[in-house]
């Protein structure tokens, strides 16, 4: 066990060393592990000029290797920038939006089977991206869409759209679309009553007649058109079904692995060193000696 273990710790760092345990499983290979890293190192120095290498690229000397365990019960392998750092002290990237996990969460790419999409409420509009686009096709992009729907929707002019990255309350990052002049303190925009009850009619209608297992069937899918009916179908929506959701786990437990480029120690003095040294220090010492004493003797000259 470290100092770190043993040292007076904070709250977060308490709850950090609470979760140090055996994780199922065996670590890979030192040098699997190496190859592997070393191969996204490259890939990053590809992303960043030299001159930003020591801000985004990670030496492998400094990265510790960590066993995690989530709470789905997944494990995988993890780094973290030396011995005391631990695995969920830290963000990790979701790869669909690129933006960082809450900390403590981690993306799980198993498939764990069917799984709804929570709707969660949109927090914060972070930045935009402005997308022009050109005209649309004759025939739709596709094959559920039949030709009727798409001419109601089909945009025959070149147009743009601006893209919002957006926070949500779970924590994760989404995108939105909306007109390239809408500003998020203008508030989303609404339909009329009139609209509104039209609205209503036609998705009752789909509903009922299919036995009310119509698009979409009972699910929280249907529960959200449902309150965007209530708000007079806000655009932008105020929520997002969160597909991160779906994927981002709790880091439940790890394990320590050991440094990914092994330490190694300085290599002791040979015995023959040594022997010198200590002649050296003798040698020292007696020339010390006879200065001391030709000092004495021209004294005596003096006097």
């Amino acid at each position: 066990m470290s100092a770190a273990e043993t040292a007076p710790v904070d709250d977060q760092t308490r709850e950090s060393v609470r979760l140090l345990k055996r994780v199922p499983g065996r670590a890979r290979p030192q040098k699997e592990a190496l190859r592997e890293f070393e191969k996204a190192v490259a890939e990053l120095r590809q992303r960043y000029q030299p001159v930003f290498w020591p801000f985004f690229v990670p030496e492998p000397k400094d990265m510790f290797r960590w066993r995690v365990q989530l709470e789905c019960g997944c494990t995988f392998e993890v780094y973290t920038h030396g011995e005391d750092k631990y695995p969920d002290d830290r963000s990790y990237v979701d790869p669909v939006t690129e933006s960082r996990l809450p900390a403590g969460e981690y993306w799980c790419p198993t498939d764990h089977g069917p799984t709804t999409k929570p709707y969660r409420d949109i927090l914060e509009w972070v930045d935009r991206k402005v997308v022009d686009f050109p005209a649309d096709p004759e025939e739709p992009d596709y094959d559920w869409m039949d030709a009727e729907d798409w001419a109601k929707i089909r945009k025959l002019d070149p147009h743009t759209s601006a893209f919002w990255k957006v926070k949500l309350s779970c924590g994760h990052h989404d995108q939105v679309c909306s007109d390239v002049d809408w500003k998020p303190e203008d508030g989303p925009k609404l339909v009329s009553e009139e609209r509104i009850a039209e609205i209503r009619r036609e998705f009752e209608e789909i509903w009922t007649a299919e036995g009310r297992t119509g698009w979409p069937h009972e699910s929280p899918e249907r529960d959200h058109i449902r309150k965007m009916i209530e708000l007079r179908w806000p655009r932008p929506e105020p929520e997002r079904d969160c597909f991160t959701c779906t994927r981002a786990r709790r880091i439940t437990g790890y394990q320590r692995i050991g440094w990914l480029v092994p330490k190694t120690n300085p290599a002791p003095a040979s015995s023959a060193n040594l022997d010198r040294k200590k002649v050296e220090a003798r040698l020292a010492g007696a020339e010390a000696e006879v200065r001391k004493l030709r000092k004495q003797l021209d004294d005596r000259k003096d006097a």
